[in-house]
């Protein structure tokens, strides 16, 4: 089901930007309430908003400050992959009971910067500076990618601004099916989009109001009939009884859809959150069992499984996807460089090696 909002909010400065017109103009019947430059959205919506009531909310603002930035993600404790973000949205319809949003995020709104042509500009400008530096841009650090596309409609500009961009790559990362704005556009192969991947019981107990793991692949394969590469996230990787047979499915299933020379890149990463989550997520979803586990916490900050959990998970995981695609670059978020030498991954020395070596398989 397509996210529809049941109430708009504008900042008033947000009223001249294309995007915000185009958005007002789809909504008509909805009477956008305005927010002045100086007011705070939240003071003007009265009673104190839940997460879920605030997804209810689309909220159109301009964004000031520097949208382009390294992922927040980047630690030096652990090996990164110099991931880039563009900050266009905040928050998600979907709801996935280990989401970080839900503890990280202080505005519980649906938040579009309508400001996209100069939030643009200014990437292309430090890109421009880089010329012979691979880089990898996703949106989907505080959203899902195409889950809010209907409405938003900035994946065509986005992946048309990329076509003409020759070292920059364009990854979009969803858990849904809603390609449909995505075919028939010239991407000169400057766009990557990205499914996580669960077994198909994570989804449907974890994963709420997103595409079952069927409809992910199949929309995976109709994109590569439109000559897009794609990737794929198994993080994270979530320990429950019959794990192994579950993903060793999963895999089953990615490799019978898609070839691996259409697979861009492929990432894992266990469960691993920040302690307030645990709390917030379990009275957001009381059914769900996946922190009833053995986690500790980790030099990081954030809870972690116990080292023979993320190892058996990680090693027979990394396995099962060597075996299909022994060629198809796959790399670990958010681990040290010792966990990548115990599974005998190519370990990049430095960021800029790893940009080579995921860059190698875009085109």
């Amino acid at each position: 089901m397509q996210y529809r909002p049941e109430k708009i909010l504008v900042e008033e400065r947000a009223l001249e930007y294309r995007f915000c017109k185009k958005i007002l103009q789809q909504y008509r019947h909805i009477q956008p309430q305005i927010i002045r430059d100086s007011d705070k959205p939240e003071e003007q919506l009265g009673d104190e908003l839940t997460l879920t009531q605030g997804k209810r909310i689309l909220y159109l603002k301009e964004f000031r400050g520097t949208a382009f930035k390294l992922c927040p993600g980047f630690s030096d404790d652990v090996l990164c992959c110099n991931y880039f973000v563009i900050d266009l949205i905040e928050n998600c319809p979907l709801e996935c009971s280990y989401c970080i949003l839900q503890a990280f995020l202080n505005n519980p709104l649906i938040t579009f910067h309508v400001n996209v042509e100069s939030i643009v500009r200014e990437m292309r400008e430090l890109i421009e500076t880089y010329p012979e530096r691979p880089l990898r841009i996703g949106t989907g650090e505080h959203s899902d990618s195409l889950v809010l596309d209907h409405v938003f409609q900035v994946n065509p500009y986005l992946i048309e601004a990329f076509a003409g961009l020759k070292n920059a790559t364009l990854e979009l990362k969803t858990k849904t099916d809603f390609i449909a704005p995505l075919k028939g556009l010239k991407h000169n192969s400057r766009t990557v989009v990205s499914w996580s991947l669960n077994p198909e019981q994570i989804i449907r107990s974890n994963e709420l109001k997103t595409a079952s793991l069927e409809n992910r692949l199949r929309a995976a394969s109709e994109l590569v009939c439109e000559g897009y590469k794609v990737g794929f996230h198994f993080d994270p990787l979530i320990h429950y009884p019959g794990w192994q047979e579950g993903y060793r499915q999963t895999i089953e299933k990615l490799f019978s859809v898609v070839s691996p020379d259409r697979i861009a890149w492929i990432s894992m990463g266990t469960l691993r959150y920040i302690p307030k989550l645990k709390q917030i997520a379990e009275e957001r979803f009381p059914k769900t069992a996946i922190f009833a586990n053995e986690f500790i916490p980790a030099g990081d900050g954030k809870m972690r499984y116990i080292k023979p959990i993320r190892r058996e998970m990680m090693t027979l995981v990394s396995q099962w996807i060597k075996e299909k695609a022994p060629e198809v670059p796959l790399y670990l978020c958010m681990e040290p460089r010792h966990t990548w030498s115990k599974l005998n991954l190519p370990c990049p020395s430095s960021p800029l090696n790893f940009e080579e070596y995921l860059s190698i398989n875009t085109t």
